[in-house]
């Protein structure tokens, strides 16, 4: 037997025979080809208008939790919102602001401002990440962590203010270093010319951005969950923070109807290239249902979150199990003719994923006790596919319910394909936000980076759904589904490259006279390809990894964590889940028929995304209700209650060790500790 064989029958054995040993080990795909990550819809107030990128003319009403991702677009017609990145990052956009995703991946945070003000907020950067931010007629790059602001004014003029950090501004080939408490205004486009001044004292919106970043400082949950996952300062609010002996710290959400269970209060949503992802309706529905676990323990549900310890979290649309479908969907036949179950995993659950490359070789997971199956939620196939919530057309009958508790769980890929509903951002069947103005939407901005080609339209890719039943299109897919119709690639919209033809500079001081000291310098090249006159848009989509030569499997997520709980976090003395039970022969998940390209994940050693190691740690929580402020309109008043400005980090949000430059984040400042509140 080679060692490739071997190594296969060894991930056989350990997924089949030791599930739980698997979890609490945190094992990964090492074929992981999703770089693509999201930023989460936090919090709206008043209209907002949302476009998604494979569908760009198609304006909705914008909803919470949803998740943005590239190519989207979102405009706040009379309204604010936030939008939550992963690694800590914040953006906050004021009335009448159009903000595009050009790019949103692991390492590259490329928007477009075509109008209106936005702040963002970062709490730190990779050392190979990248953040730019592209208007009118500058392209503007984070250089580090900082709170940064951007106002675009009605004639696309731009204005560049940095609280805390450095920033780049490029435009007309040249470019000019801001540093923190100077602000720089961009006027013009062919022949621009830049101001710099000191940064000029707090604003009202500067005020509501303040408040909004105190509500982060003051989290508690932040003691209890890694930082990497996002949507941990809306716990406080909602729930209460608890000790279960297995598990340590758990969150319980409060004021939940009787009968109430997770991924019940919300709706599925089809986005490439996860494919099937949750929505909820509950403003704390991020966190929960997108990173840890749920365990069922004395008539109540809680979550598990990640440790403090994990600092390599990873988005995932959902953690859950399907089961149902009819005979095609791995279920018996018995159970199906149209019905659609799933319920939440536990904490050693093994979680095979419906989306990411295709394995090499099939998968019978076999002997696998998933301990919340009996709470399974099903649903007619139609309600499923349409986007319907889910809490209003739950199926109650008993021996339908008994079927689905007792049916496989379907590995790999669900094949059900999505329709035009299933792509809706909001329950909403009519926006009430208007669209941005057409002065707006003829706008071209200017870009430093080339951002990768526009997705495709959903319905060019609805054929390749089928086709694959049900395997989401993934980048490189989506990218050539868009050359095959548009040779030419072009970005999310349209651009212009930073630097010019002949490489002249005409960037330049608005007032010579004036003494201005900033040097222009020619746009230099970084670690990201330069748009070009010739090529504004990159030809490949967003960065892929190149294919793996041998499968394998990647050390322990929790490496990282504390010794003296090590051996409960590999599983070593870890006792058995809850509420275990026997499952017989004919109850065991089967193996998915082969798929063709694009493929589904590999269940040999699928990786428990978001997987929290047992804890024994019992810290003592007072929970804070802190109210929600609201953005004021520009021009209005800021409200009362708004509290003084907090620190500039947003707490426990270092970026993951690997990944950061050791010289940059010893540069960052050290979290604030809160000072204690009695509950309320």
């Amino acid at each position: 037997m080679t060692s490739l064989a071997r190594l296969r029958l060894a991930v056989v054995l350990l997924s089949a025979f030791g599930p739980s040993l698997a979890s609490a080990q945190g094992l990964r795909n090492d074929d992981e080809d999703i770089t693509q990550t999201v930023a989460r819809v936090s919090y709206i107030q008043g209209n907002v208008a949302y476009a998604r990128g494979d569908d760009p003319d198609q304006w909705q009403s914008a909803d919470q939790n949803v998740p943005m991702t590239f190519g989207d677009r979102v405009y706040t017609d009379d309204g604010s919102m936030e939008l939550q990145l992963e690694g800590g990052g914040v953006i906050r956009l004021g009335s009448r602001t159009d903000l595009t995703a050009l790019n949103l991946s692991d390492d590259i945070k490329q928007f477009a401002v075509k109008a209106g003000i936005s702040s963002f907020a970062i709490p730190s950067l990779g050392r190979n990440e990248t953040f730019e931010v592209d208007t009118p007629n500058a392209a503007v790059t984070f250089e580090g962590p900082g709170r940064y602001r951007i106002d675009v004014d009605e004639s696309g003029e731009t204005r560049v203010s940095v609280r805390r950090g450095n920033a780049t501004i490029a435009a007309g080939g040249g470019q000019v270093a801001l540093s923190a408490g100077e602000a720089m205004t961009i006027e013009g486009t062919d022949q621009p010319r830049f101001e710099v001044v000191s940064l000029p004292g707090p604003d009202r919106w500067d005020v509501w951005v303040d408040a909004r970043e105190d509500r982060v400082s003051r989290t508690r949950s932040h003691q209890y969950v890694s930082s990497d996952v996002v949507g941990a300062d809306d716990l406080d609010e909602y729930g209460s923070w608890e000790s279960l002996p297995e598990y340590g710290r758990v969150w319980r959400p409060l004021s939940v109807e009787v009968g109430w269970a997770p991924y019940r209060s919300g709706r599925w949503f089809w986005q490439d290239p996860w494919g099937w992802t949750w929505i909820s309706t509950e403003p704390w529905g991020w966190a929960p249902y997108h990173y840890g676990r749920w365990v069922f323990s004395s008539a109540r549900w809680y979550w598990v979150p990640v440790s403090p310890e994990v600092r390599a979290v990873r988005y995932s649309p959902a953690l859950v199990a399907f089961v149902g479908g009819g005979p095609s969907f791995g279920a018996s036949a018995s159970f199906g003719g149209g019905a659609v179950g799933w319920f939440p995993l536990a904490p050693r659950d093994p979680l095979v994923p419906w989306w990411g490359r295709r394995p090499e070789v099939n998968v019978n997971v076999t002997n696998v006790t998933y301990v919340n199956q009996t709470y399974v939620t099903v649903v007619n196939q139609s309600t499923f596919v349409s986007g319907a919530l889910v809490s209003t057309a739950v199926i109650q009958e008993r021996s339908t319910i008994r079927q689905a508790a007792q049916a496989p769980v379907v590995v790999g890929a669900v094949p059900i394909a999505p329709t035009v509903s299933s792509t809706r951002v909001s329950v909403r069947h009519e926006s009430s936000a208007g669209r941005p103005p057409a002065a707006v939407v003829s706008r071209s901005v200017v870009t430093r980076m080339a951002p990768p080609p526009a997705p495709p339209r959903f319905e060019q890719k609805l054929a390749v759904i089928r086709e694959n039943r049900g395997v989401p299109v993934s980048s490189a897919a989506s990218s050539r589904i868009a050359s095959a119709n548009n040779p030419q690639p072009r970005a999310v919209i349209p651009v212009r490259p930073a630097t010019s033809e002949t490489g002249s500079v005409k960037l330049a001081p608005r007032d010579n006279s004036s003494g201005n000291a900033k040097r222009v310098e020619s746009v230099t090249t970084g670690q990201r390809p330069l748009a070009r006159v010739e090529r504004p848009a990159a030809n490949t989509p967003l960065e892929v990894p190149p294919a793996p030569t041998r499968p394998g499997i990647v050390p322990p997520q929790h490496s990282d964590a504390a010794p003296d709980s090590k051996r409960q976090r590999d599983g070593v003395d870890a006792p058995p889940p809850q509420s275990a039970r026997p499952r017989p022969e004919t109850d065991r998940p089967q193996a998915a028929t082969p798929l063709p390209q694009h493929g589904r994940p590999d269940g040999l050693n699928a990786p428990v995304r978001g997987e929290p190691p047992p804890q024994s740690r019992d810290r003592s929580n007072p929970v804070i209700q802190t109210p929600t402020t609201h953005a004021p309109e520009r021009g209005d008043s800021p409200r009362s209650e708004l509290r003084p400005s907090p620190s500039d980090r947003r707490p426990g949000q270092d970026k993951k060790e690997k990944e950061q430059d050791p010289k940059r984040r010893g540069e960052q400042e050290r979290r604030p500790s809160p000072s204690p509140t009695p509950s309320p």
